[in-house]
């Protein structure tokens, strides 16, 4: 999560302190009780909340939807406001894609934090119906990765739990990604390094490089399907991070070969296509020891290029 001071307007600190926190939590699969004209969080019966301000009975704490988030969920100030916001701050519209190209992760507040994974639930119904029926992505690609135990279901929220591992196997990234279609959330758990972020280490000498691991998922379906697709190596960066690749690179000096599979997506405001500035800027960087070529997908990312061929095949 972020670390770098963010200066958010006044009217961004308004509008995450006013967040409805009903509305967040059940976006993050948490259920939700009535409780007279207020309501309930289910898995902490003595909080009460109404719209964006909350009170907890049994220790008299009390606050708005951003105290909320730093009392319950573990959230810094800026990570609780960036995640009410969903993200949309003043600060991103100048923050550019080659900004990132020269920073590492800042790893300096999980040096000595372990990764504690989530429980996990008794099936992954959630999980197959998210990924295979809302996201079209072929169940043995899923199958595979469930085997792997590199994706599962988490048991309270039934959000899909993603995990990355170093060259010695030990978990050191793990993601959450919700399966409500129509409430998007997505979150990294406490003390993962992104330098270790969501992979799959293949034989071959190809690398290829995902802003997401459902794109990721997405792109072996489309393409990778009738080959001995476990051989190649894939990573999914969480954003857009070279330093990440470089990390994979490093440990990995058998990848000769790299294919950039990053996002398709114009930001009218920035007036800038984020993934594929940051494709081009990681090939000019690289390309003096690797083959580099861009794979641009034909609408925003690889998942929806999966969601509108798989349309047209059944019409």
């Amino acid at each position: 999560m972020s670390q770098k001071f963010i200066p958010f307007t006044e009217e961004e600190l308004y509008q995450a302190a006013h967040k409805d926190i009903k509305q967040y939590l059940e976006s993050v699969g948490e259920k939700v009780l009535h409780s007279g004209t207020e309501y309930m969080w289910a898995a902490h019966d003595s909080v009460k909340f109404r719209g964006h301000v909350w009170y907890q009975h049994s220790t008299g704490a009390k606050g708005t939807a951003v105290d909320f988030l730093m009392e319950f969920f573990g959230y810094s100030f800026q990570d609780a406001v960036i995640t009410l916001l969903d993200g949309k701050y003043f600060a991103t519209r100048n923050t550019r894609p080659e900004d990132l190209l020269g920073k590492q992760p800042d790893e300096t507040p999980h040096k000595n934090h372990k990764v504690i994974l989530p429980p996990k639930n008794s099936d992954n119904k959630r999980l197959y119906a998210y990924l295979c029926t809302s996201r079209c992505i072929n169940p043995e690609v899923i199958k595979y990765f469930v085997n792997k135990r590199l994706i599962y279901e988490d048991r309270d929220n039934h959000n899909i739990v993603f995990v990355g591992k170093d060259k010695k196997g030990i978990i050191r990234y793990a993601g959450l990604k919700g399966t409500l279609t129509d409430k998007p959330f997505r979150r990294e758990i406490t003390g993962s390094n992104k330098k270790y972020c969501f992979r799959h280490i293949g034989v071959t000498d190809t690398l290829y490089v995902f802003e997401a691991f459902i794109d990721l998922f997405s792109y072996i379906t489309l393409f990778h399907m009738n080959y001995e697709w476990h051989g190649f190596n894939y990573i999914a960066l969480g954003g857009l991070y070279v330093d990440v690749i470089k990390k994979f690179l490093a440990d990995y000096p058998h990848v000769k070969n790299i294919v950039i599979c990053t996002d398709n997506d114009y930001d009218s405001k920035d007036k800038v296509n984020h993934g594929q500035e940051f494709a081009k800027k990681v090939k000019l960087i690289l390309s003096a020891d690797y083959n580099v070529i861009i794979h641009t997908p034909a609408l925003k990312d690889w998942n929806e290029v999966l969601i509108s061929r798989t349309k047209e095949e059944n019409i």
